[in-house]
């Protein structure tokens, strides 16, 4: 299913079913569902074609056909839905007794007639709607409407940007002297090749006039120079021929009679002995840089290339990336003052109040968005600045530059393809300034019916593809997984919030009622998706509820829950951290809900789900009842055979058989060990690719369940397992761990916490899990090798790693170790040699004292953001302590990066009592076997405490234990 087209997407091929024989249709029905679905199949084609034409160059009557077909595809699959539904509830999953059972199966054949006549009238009824809409197709004449399109010419928004004068510039000096050294560093060697830079960052960052900028500062110090705007769909004869043109090399006429050979070789010729600096602005596909990469001939005499794209996989093909940044909250002041009080702009500096500083929070230091606000409260009073924040946006006020900025973006927009155009517009339905699980989102996606159910690859993974793809594009900004929370968020910037909704709401994609902002974006009665922010459900405005598809409410409150059985086809159902105090919320009319696919109850109190919830929800694919306070999910569960994904939290037990779930490809479950034969039963989940399990207590009949039923489960990739018995010395030592080896190249994260293995596990190496990223498990013993083959782990991003025994300072000598790690922390020592850890932001590890080097040495570790050093004070006086501190600051003082710095010290006598001492090694380690996944929350505090995997916990009993013998 896709906006442009409707239901049209998903209707198709269920109109086919339809032929299939099991269903007994009449032969004239047949027909007629052929010559249907060959007359909707035309009108998906113009459908596709209407999306591909911005909103405001559209014909209004072709908006108004274009509804009118789209509204006509839901009704048609509602309708085919209920026919499906009631067919296929002739057969329940609850056994028959034998009379009952005879006795209902004639009353079925009755049923089933009455069934099959229904649709054969409504197919009749369809048919003649289905013929009124096409004749004013063809009335109309809406074929012509792509021609009428491409005959269109715009004038770019974005040419502004290559005439800026330089000091109007703001926050541009640190991006210059970065992208410098990128193009000359190394240029001081004889190899003196060709070197290209590409800018790439979300549209309206300003990359255009970086490369602007640098452009008029470094030409003149080359032979020759071109600057090109490229844009979307470029005449590659035409892009040649300007580059001529600007080289001054051929005119406009004589280029022109060329074809696009003869302008490469032409190109080539001029260039061969020339020091050449050459911009190609705005790429946005592999194949136009190709064909002009082959005209750039490489001299060996330093020439340089800068392009700029939004699309990450464009820059990594152009050359060495750099990635474009927000300005920091000083350049977003004194650019957004500079655009409202002009040259004087810098002196108010003190007029900043509250809420111009929540205007530039909105902006997120997109430029774009700083220029297009400051735009809209140029001449008006400090007073009505809320008014505008909480009001507008960017979005609903007219002028040329909010004209522009849309425009700017929607460039974006338009280039998607049809269904990654849904997909992001579904983006709209959710509050802003908010972290959006990739996970969830898919979830979602697959149940509003976006991602096709392709043979070759799983719903979840084509979805994937799609999320990946709009981070690609710079559409959506990934959000780089904290070391407590190892989930992948994004989110998406407020500008491309209000233009997509700007977009839903035209095509009644989706209705949003905000109620903290005091919006409702209804386009009409009929309501398809609705998102409820920050309400009371009871104060919705009036809509029709039949025909609604989605309903989404994120922190409403009310006395009783939603009206569900209004909803008579409604396949998505999220109620996120939601309040139902007044009423006991047992959603006990949940069952009736027969066409659902999503149940999202995430942060809303529920007393209980229904008992036959597994019998009545047969479509079923994700089920979240995480935060609820649920106790147990009931037996029935098990029946719900399409279930792709089951989440819950601590607190809520699975009372059912877990084996049953077949179809399960995500598993999230607190007190496993109080589920039934939940570790043999575990080995039945084939499909299986993300399971996150906690259990209290594991015996070794248990374990070997556990490992071998691991040996099943081929598709896992994420692997997460809490023991939350703080009995750690308790943990089975001969479980058999050497009896799991993952599938090669398919396992991504590895979390073992609050459990022991005797050694790091002999597939844990690049031949077996190369595409690991996170990793975190405790040890007896942790050896050097262990390290070295950890470090050769091209994917590894987060290492959590202890060993109880103590274990000597490891160095990392090369950049060729833990090449891609961003997160370490563990209690060994580290120590860099120079190079090393080039990608490191967060450190914590162990230091002992009189620790000279902690391994801040020049060149190491140069993204560094913050180090803890956990330092082990046993047996050393106050003066000693003081002394290995003071290096360690000034190893922090004098890092390029400035990284904070915070020590830890433990064993310290002097500074602490033994209790005191006993609290300190609790702390470090009790946060380690209690962690909650929040969709972008992180509910840990102190990020400091590094996460060990329970070894520290060892070691304290093991001390404790030695003083109570003492």
């Amino acid at each position: 299913m896709e906006f442009a087209t409707g239901a049209m997407g998903a209707l198709l091929p269920k109109l086919g079913m339809l032929l299939q024989e099991e269903y007994h249709l009449k032969k004239r029905v047949k027909q007629g569902i052929k010559d249907l679905k060959a007359e909707l199949e035309s009108m998906q084609t113009a459908l596709v074609k209407v999306s591909n034409v911005p909103l405001d160059q559209l014909d209004p009557l072709v908006k108004i056909w274009a509804n009118e077909v789209r509204e006509l595809s839901y009704a048609i699959e509602d309708s085919l839905d209920s026919f499906m539904v009631r067919f296929e509830g002739l057969e329940p999953t609850k056994p028959r007794v034998s009379f009952v059972g005879f006795i209902k199966c004639t009353r079925n054949k009755i049923t089933e007639f009455k069934i099959r006549h229904k649709i054969a009238n409504d197919i009749r009824d369809i048919e003649i709607h289905v013929g009124k809409v096409k004749e004013r197709y063809d009335r109309y004449k809406f074929h012509d409407i792509a021609s009428d399109h491409a005959t269109t010419t715009v004038v770019d928004p974005r040419l502004s940007a290559m005439y800026n004068k330089v000091s109007d510039l703001v926050g541009i000096d640190k991006p210059i002297d970065e992208l410098m050294k990128r193009l000359f560093e190394g240029s001081d060697v004889p190899e003196r090749k060709l070197k290209t830079v590409s800018i790439v960052g979300f549209g309206g960052l300003g990359k255009t006039t970086l490369a602007k900028a640098l452009y008029d500062k470094l030409t003149k110090k080359f032979d020759c120079g071109v600057f090109l705007p490229v844009g979307q769909n470029p005449d590659m004869k035409k892009v040649l021929g300007d580059i001529l043109h600007e080289l001054g090399l051929q005119t406009y006429n004589v280029s022109s009679a060329m074809d696009v050979r003869q302008l490469i070789n032409q190109v080539q010729k001029f260039l061969a002995d020339k020091r050449y600096l050459i911009v190609i602005d705005d790429l946005w596909d592999v194949q136009t840089w190709g064909t002009i990469k082959y005209a750039l001939v490489d001299g060996n005499l330093e020439s340089r290339v800068i392009t700029t794209t939004r699309i990450c996989e464009v820059a990594k093909k152009a050359g060495a990336v750099y990635n474009m940044k927000p300005l920091s909250d000083d350049d977003s002041k004194k650019l957004f003052s500079f655009r409202i009080f002009g040259d004087q702009g810098t002196s108010h500096n003190n007029q900043f109040t509250q809420v111009s500083d929540k205007i530039l929070r909105k902006c997120g230091g997109v430029p774009l968005a700083v220029i297009t606000i400051a735009s809209l409260l140029v001449g008006k009073r400090r007073e009505d600045w809320s008014k505008v924040y909480e009001s507008i946006g960017f979005g609903s006020e007219e002028n040329e530059v909010i004209q522009n900025t849309r425009k700017i973006l929607s460039f974006s927009y338009y280039d998607l393809p049809s269904r990654l155009k849904t997909c992001l517009l579904y983006l709209s339905m959710l509050p802003e300034d908010i972290w959006i699980n990739k996970n969830t989102l898919i979830w979602r996606w697959v149940a509003e019916g976006f991602v096709p159910d392709k043979q070759e690859i799983g719903l979840f993974e084509q979805g994937e593809r799609y999320f990946n793809d709009l981070i690609n594009r710079s559409m959506i900004r990934w959000i780089e997984p904290c070391h407590r929370v190892n989930v992948v968020r994004c989110r998406v910037h407020d500008m491309v919030l209000d233009l997509i909704r700007t977009l839903s709401s035209e095509v009644n994609f989706i209705t949003i009622h905000d109620a903290e902002h005091h919006k409702t974006c209804l386009s009409s009665n009929s309501v398809r998706r609705l998102a409820l922010h920050k309400g009371v459900i009871g104060h919705i405005p009036k809509m029709e509820m039949g025909h609604m598809r989605s309903f989404n409410a994120s922190m409403c409150r009310d006395n009783r829950m939603p009206p569900l059985s209004r909803f008579k086809v409604l396949r998505v159902l999220i109620l996120t951290e939601c309040d139902f105090s007044g009423a006991v919320s047992r959603l006990e009319h949940v069952g009736k809900l027969v066409q659902l696919r999503y149940l999202g109850l995430f942060g809303t109190p529920i007393a209980e789900l229904p008992r036959e919830i597994g019998h009545n929800l047969k479509f079923l694919q994700t089920l979240d009842v995480r935060e609820t306070g649920l106790e147990e999910l009931p037996p029935s569960v098990s029946e719900l055979r399409n279930l792709l994904s089951l989440r819950a939290s601590e607190g809520t037990r699975m009372l059912g058989e877990i084996g049953k779930l077949t179809s399960l490809e995500e598993l999230r479950l607190f007190s496993v060990d109080k589920s039934p034969n939940f570790f043999i039963e575990m080995g039945k989940l084939t499909e299986l690719r993300v399971l996150e399990i906690h259990f209290d207590e594991m015996n070794q009949s248990m374990h070997k369940a556990l490992v071998c039923s691991l040996s099943n489960l081929q598709k896992i990739q994420t692997l997460e397992m809490y023991c939350d018995s703080m009995d750690i010395e308790k943990w089975p030592r001969n479980g058999g761990w050497e009896d799991w080896t993952p599938e090669p190249y398919k396992l991504r994260e590895l979390t073992l916490s609050g459990m022991l293995l005797p050694r790091r596990l002999s597939w844990l190496d690049s031949s077996c899990v190369s595409h690991l990223s996170y990793l975190l498990f405790a040890a007896q013993a942790v050896e050097e090798r262990d390290l070295r083959i950890l470090g050769s782990l091209p994917s590894l991003r987060f290492l959590c790693i202890s060993s109880v025994d103590n274990c000597t300072p490891y160095t990392v000598f090369t950049s060729d170790e833990f090449q891609s790690l961003r997160y370490l922390s563990t209690n060994i020592e580290i120590k860099c040699a120079e190079g090393a850890l080039p990608m490191l932001h967060q450190l914590v590890c162990g230091a002992s004292i009189g620790t000279e080097d902690v391994g801040l040495v020049p060149g190491s570790m140069p993204l560094l953001e913050k180090a803890t050093y956990w330092l082990n004070c046993k047996n050393c006086n106050g003066e000693k302590v003081e002394e290995t501190e003071a290096a360690m600051r000034h190893a922090i003082r004098v890092h390029p990066n400035s990284p904070s710095l915070a020590i830890r010290r433990y064993n310290d006598q002097e500074a602490c009592s033994s209790t005191n001492q006993d609290q300190v090694l609790r702390r470090m380690i009790i946060q380690s076997l209690k962690r909650v996944l929040h969709d972008g929350k992180d509910v840990l505090a102190n990020d400091e405490e590094p996460d060990d995997g329970g070894a520290q916990k060892i070691m304290h009993t093991r001390e404790e234990t030695a003083a109570n013998n003492a």
